[in-house]
């Protein structure tokens, strides 16, 4: 798979800080429906289609104080 961006948001609905089990839940769910494969490194670190990634799950900027889950190459 080609990645045209070195990071990239994932959906996260709630208002609320995501925690790690949050963040997973919501990665697992967006590979599923995008077809790609996932698997947890560690609390922070995700590994898709074989390429690894930090997870970060804080303040999304711009969206008026809505967190969010963001997944950027390592």
């Amino acid at each position: 798979m080609k990645w045209l961006h070195p990071s990239f948001w994932v959906n996260y609905d709630k208002s609320t800080y995501p925690t790690v089990a949050d963040a997973q839940r919501a990665i697992e769910r967006y590979c599923r429906e995008n077809g790609h494969t996932c698997r947890f490194l560690e609390d922070d670190t995700v590994e898709i289609d074989g390429v690894p990634h930090e997870i970060y799950r804080g303040y999304e900027p711009g969206s008026r104080g809505n967190y969010g889950i963001k997944c950027r190459k390592l």
